[in-house]
């Protein structure tokens, strides 16, 4: 593997550890969510809909995030000609973009779960 060389190794090691981490959690919340989901019946059922399209929205606004300051926005490399603000402030929008929509949904579910559960 080519790793830039603009980059020190322990960033490659931490991003990679817990980017690797994440969409290992991500895929046993989907897995969990099947569970219940087949389980869940009437609102509850509709309650779970909304809270795994939170999680996946919440998964998608930090996975680009993480562009900012590595890959391509670059902005942690201590290299300034490798910086590029242009890339970092698209993966900073479509981290928002994608993080209140998210937060929204699991809302959404949440309000669904007290209601099924009153």
């Amino acid at each position: 593997m080519n790793f830039a060389t603009s980059h020190p190794i322990w960033m490659w090691l931490y991003f990679g550890t817990f980017g690797s981490a994440g969409a290992v959690l991500f895929t046993l919340v989907v897995w969990n969510w099947l569970k219940a989901y087949s389980l869940a019946k009437g609102a509850l059922r509709s309650a779970t809909k909304w809270n795994m399209f939170g999680y996946m929205f919440l998964f998608f606004g930090a996975w680009f995030a993480c562009g900012i300051g590595g890959p391509p926005g670059n902005l942690l490399s201590p290299d300034l000609m490798t910086h590029n603000p242009g890339v970092a402030t698209v993966a900073a929008f479509l981290s928002m973009f994608f993080s209140v929509p998210g937060w929204a949904c699991a809302l959404v579910g949440m309000r669904k779960m007290i209601k099924a559960t009153q």
